[in-house]
């Protein structure tokens, strides 16, 4: 992956990270690279989430999917996969156990 797909990816976390503070989630930063999850967050409701975030032109539900279950298995929490949709404030969030949702930036 070179720099400037890098850069895209942390500024997609950059946002989404600001997008978990705005609705109280705090967030863990666990590094990076393709063997681990981007952050882990944790709900006002207290359960902790690995989180996916994907900064893409392209959503690839399938390819996306499978990273974001692969990598919560290995850190034994529920995933979180975030997609930015393209041209736009938004994103759509997919957990675990719960139906997909549209969260808007401020």
């Amino acid at each position: 992956m070179g720099k400037p797909s890098r850069d895209k990816g942390k500024r997609g976390q950059r946002a989404f990270k600001a997008l978990l503070g705005d609705r109280d989630w705090s967030v863990m930063e666990t590094g990076c690279g393709d063997d681990v999850e981007d952050m882990w967050t944790t709900d006002p409701d207290g359960q902790t989430w690995s989180v996916e975030v994907k900064n893409c032109k392209i959503i690839n539900f399938t390819a996306f999917l499978a990273q974001a279950r692969e990598n919560a298995a290995k850190s034994r929490k529920p995933w979180l996969l975030a997609c930015r949709i393209p041209d736009t404030r938004a994103w759509l969030v997919m957990r675990q156990g719960e139906f997909p949702s549209i969260w808007k930036e401020k």
